[in-house]
Order: C-alpha cells, then sequence, then structure tokens
C-alpha cells in the first residue's frame, strides 16, 4: 500500500503561463488538454480549478475549468474541455506548443485528506473533470473505503470520456466500481437501483453511508441531487455543481 498523504490547501491563487503538452480526443467532443505550468510551486487540491484567460474581440475573458489529474503530476495539469462554446473551442484548437495564461488553483468541492467514508460520484460530460482527479488521487493512496462511480455523457451518450480508465481500475482496485450509462436519465435508474438492492452492497452499505459528489449540466445537478436524496442519501454528506456552456 502508498503511504497516504495529506494534501495542504493551496496558501493563495497564483498566474501562470501554461504551454500545451498534449492534446487528445476522448469523445467526439470532448478533449484532454495537457498544460505544463513551469512553477514547481504550483499546488492544488484534487477537485479545483483554473482560470484560463481568452482574448476575442479585443475583450479579455476568463473562464472556470476543472483540472482532470492529481496533484502528484503538478508541475503538469490535465484539462477535460467539452466543445459546447467558444471559448472551449479556443483551448481545444490550441496547437502542441502554444502558451496560456491562467490563474489558480479556484474551488471548494475538494477533498484535503483522505476520507473515512465511503465515496459515490455522479457525473455528466465533462463534469467528470474534478471527479478524475479525486479518484485518481484517492487510488494513489490505495484508498480502503469503496469508491463508486455513475457516469453519463449528454453529447455523445455511447461514448464516455476516460471510459478505458474506469475500466482498468476496477480490474486494479477492489474497492472502485463503475457504472456506466447510456443516457443521462438512466443515471436516475442506476441510482434507484442502488436503493431497491439491484445493486448489491457489501458489508451492508446504503446511500446514507456514503459521502456523494454530483457534477452535471445546468438544472441536472440539482435533480440529481433530489433523486439520491429521495433515495436515503444524508444531506450533509451530498455536495453538487453545475457547469455551463459559452
Amino acid at each position: 500500500m502508498m503511504q497516504s498523504l495529506e494534501l495542504v490547501r493551496p496558501s493563495k491563487a497564483m498566474d501562470c503561463i501554461a504551454t500545451v503538452v498534449a492534446s487528445d480526443w476522448l469523445t467526439p467532443t470532448i478533449k484532454s488538454i495537457r498544460l505544463d505550468l513551469h512553477n514547481p510551486d504550483f499546488a492544488f487540491l484534487p477537485g479545483q480549478s483554473v482560470w484560463p484567460k481568452f482574448e476575442r474581440d479585443g475583450k479579455r475573458f476568463s473562464k472556470i475549468y476543472s483540472i482532470a489529474s492529481s496533484p502528484s503530476q503538478c508541475p503538469i495539469v490535465e484539462l477535460c474541455v467539452s466543445r459546447v462554446g467558444w471559448s472551449s473551442a479556443y483551448l481545444q484548437d490550441l496547437p502542441i506548443g502554444a502558451s496560456l495564461p491562467l490563474r489558480g488553483p479556484y474551488g471548494l468541492m475538494t477533498i484535503d485528506r483522505l476520507p473515512t467514508l465511503p465515496r459515490l460520484y455522479i457525473v455528466e460530460g465533462s463534469g467528470i473533470a474534478p471527479i478524475k482527479s479525486q479518484i485518481e488521487w484517492l487510488y494513489e493512496q490505495q484508498y480502503e473505503h469503496p469508491v463508486w462511480l455513475v457516469q453519463a455523457n449528454p453529447e455523445t451518450p455511447d461514448e464516455l470520456p476516460y471510459e478505458d480508465l474506469w475500466r482498468s481500475l476496477t480490474l486494479q482496485w477492489p474497492q472502485f466500481r463503475y457504472f456506466e450509462t447510456i443516457r443521462p436519465e438512466s443515471i436516475l435508474q442506476t441510482i434507484a437501483s442502488f436503493r431497491n438492492g439491484i445493486v448489491s452492497f457489501r458489508n451492508g452499505i446504503d446511500l446514507d453511508d456514503f459521502e456523494i459528489d454530483i457534477c452535471a449540466v445546468d438544472d441536472r445537478s440539482s435533480q440529481i441531487r433530489d433523486a439520491v436524496l429521495a433515495h436515503g442519501a444524508n444531506a450533509a454528506a451530498v455536495r453538487s455543481e453545475s457547469f455551463h456552456a459559452f
């Protein structure tokens, strides 16, 4: 077992000039973009984000993107970018070697130490980014509690980002379980199956035993939150984030 590492929250955000070192399609609409921040002092908690800065029509813009990689990979960070607006198209079209100013880290839906309860993650599309960062870090620490991932992709339902990684983890990490859902509405059916006993819980685990993080598109996040609460989740242990496109 790897030695556990207590993460320390970064003291403040910093400015970096990142270089694109890799850009790969995960699905027809979602890309993995790896950036070298060239700053050994940059640190972040699993689940945090950065703000890349853009220029368009002579005006400056910034949009937040969650980091999809484990903090152990710093100063390389990975973004998971869905082509749903001009800012994401700008990022996806950057060539290898291009420079990109950004600032970070930001974000509160994080983990800063090894959790003491099982974890359930429910995600849609590129919302997988902050969840991937958390899951990869937990795997590196050989986290001993159950870690479950329920995933859907509204843009291309039959192609899920990182699905090969998750299938591989199910073979390498006994605590990890992966539930692929072909349609976004199937997320709610999967949650109901937990409650109805269709999916077996080891050692009597039920939804109220889990810490639950949800990251979904627009009001879908609140719909999923309502569903897990209706099926027995502990409201104090549920966190949710929504993401939007421009």
